[in-house]
């Protein structure tokens, strides 16, 4: 090494510097492609969802626990996936995982397509959910580093209006018109034809994907500051000519089974239990609730199937609203009290729902609380918990770090799917009313313990002050 170990510290604080105070005007295009994966997720979520009885229709005489397994196998996958997939792109780079993670996504959803029997869906919609758990915790780390301080916390912010968006236009362009041409969602041509779409889709998405460059951050935090370098030159079209032209690894990264863990310290507890359980009940509510709204519509014979997917259209704009409504008040409230609002807003919007069946109130009211719900919830913690552990951490472990934030939405995922079809059809009073809680406590959890990350250190910069 001819660079002294001070020059090259300088470098590395140079870059870091460089990238957190410069304002990136291709933010829009790198946030859409790299979080890319909740548009994958929301579509198929959304298409799947519509086609439970065409899955059934064409696995004739299987038992319903089978097919509702082979369905939500892409949760089983993504909560596993987003831990091991964050720890890896800690280790290999955010751009190899991306690449990786949408050829692996491509694969399955094609060979899902194609399944011939249960088992075989099963198993590729495992591997399809582990590509997108993967891909959304690199996702989360890869803008945090590609993006200047300010703008990470509004870009990332935007990760639920994304979804919601997508939800939006798979019903209209999708479900839609499959429905208005062949008059049924029960056709066994229709999930097959959504598994080939998504496939279609991700295989764009790895295309765009093969033009961005690698994480700066990552880069120099290892020491690789000619390639973070030539990144910058590409980027933002600035020479540094004052950063050493080396790449070497003074600082390793992911290192080893034991690192997975490494985020787990008792310095960083606060902020472990703000966004993780911000992250569970999010998830848990949306789930147990939100996702069972289309059947409780058609349960309780309030519309017909047509109008339940128009009806469920309605209520996700308050989703789309909500979404872009976060991004625009992060730098004016911020991102704590953003959570707590959005809490406490969705747990009182369950309650007034559990009024509804309580009080046997008209349509309208289960409507108008629902759309509230939508709302508060894309607000609160839906946006704030993924958002927050990515500012809790730094370039070394923050792919862990989203990793583990990922995992706990899909853990909520898959736990509210199993809890939410007994709930709301055994007990919807007593469902809603516990959600509701909980949705409360949430918030009142974020306002004791919480942190408002526009005034959080940058652990970016904390980090560049470690010796070598």
């Amino acid at each position: 090494m001819t660079e002294s170990k001070e020059s090259i510290e300088a470098g590395i604080r140079e870059v870091y510097n460089f990238v957190l105070e410069r304002k990136n005007v291709t933010a829009r295009y790198v946030v859409i492609i790299a979080l890319a994966s909740l548009w994958l997720d929301a579509y198929d979520f959304a298409a799947i969802s519509f086609a439970t009885k065409s899955v059934a229709n064409t696995f004739v005489g299987t038992p319903s626990i089978l097919i509702s397994l082979g369905i939500g196998a892409v949760q089983f996958g993504a909560f596993v996936g987003a831990v091991v997939g964050g720890w890896l792109n800690d280790r290999v780079g955010r751009r190899n995982m991306f690449i990786l993670n949408m050829i692996l996504f491509v694969a399955m959803a094609i060979l899902t397509g194609v399944s011939t029997n249960i088992a075989e869906f099963t198993i590729f919609r495992w591997f399809l959910g582990f590509a997108l758990g993967s891909d959304t915790a690199t996702g989360f780390a890869y803008i945090f580093e590609y993006l200047q301080k300010e703008q990470r916390l509004f870009w990332s912010n935007l990760w639920q209006l994304q979804w919601y968006i997508m939800y939006l236009v798979t019903i209209a362009f999708i479900i839609l018109p499959f429905y208005f041409v062949t008059h049924s969602l029960v056709q066994p041509l229709l999930w097959r034809v959504i598994m080939i779409i998504g496939g279609v889709l991700a295989l764009i998405i790895l295309a765009l994907r093969s033009k961005i460059p690698e994480s700066v951050l990552w880069l120099a935090y290892q020491g690789k500051l000619a390639s973070a370098k030539r990144v910058i030159k590409q980027t933002w079209g600035v020479e540094l000519n004052n950063v050493p032209d080396v790449d070497i690894q003074i600082r390793k990264v992911g290192r080893g089974f034991r690192s997975a863990f490494s985020i787990f310290r008792a310095s960083k507890w606060r902020e472990l239990v703000y966004s993780f359980n911000g992250n569970f009940e999010q998830s848990f509510i949306f789930y147990t609730f939100g996702f069972y709204i289309p059947y409780i519509l058609l349960a309780l014979k309030l519309v017909g199937p047509l109008a339940s997917i128009q009806a469920l259209a309605v209520l996700y704009t308050g989703g789309v609203i909500g979404g872009y409504l976060t991004a625009w008040l992060t730098p004016r409230i911020g991102t704590k009290s953003q959570y707590v609002i959005g809490a406490v807003g969705e747990g009182v919007s369950v309650g007034l729902i559990a009024m509804t069946y309580i009080l046997h109130l008209p349509l309208p009211f289960f409507v108008l609380f629902s759309f509230t719900f939508y709302f508060f919830h894309v607000i609160g913690p839906a946006s704030q918990g993924m958002t927050s552990i990515n500012a809790f951490f730094g370039a070394s472990e923050r792919g862990t770090a989203a990793g583990w934030g990922y995992f706990w939405v899909k853990l909520a995922a898959l736990l509210g799917l199993i809890i939410g079809l007994a709930g709301v059809t055994l007990n919807p009073v007593g469902t809603t009313v516990g959600l509701a809680i909980y949705g409360v406590l949430t918030g009142l959890v974020g306002m004791a313990i919480g942190y408002d990350t526009r005034k959080y250190r940058v652990v970016d910069e904390e980090e560049i002050e470690r010796k070598v």
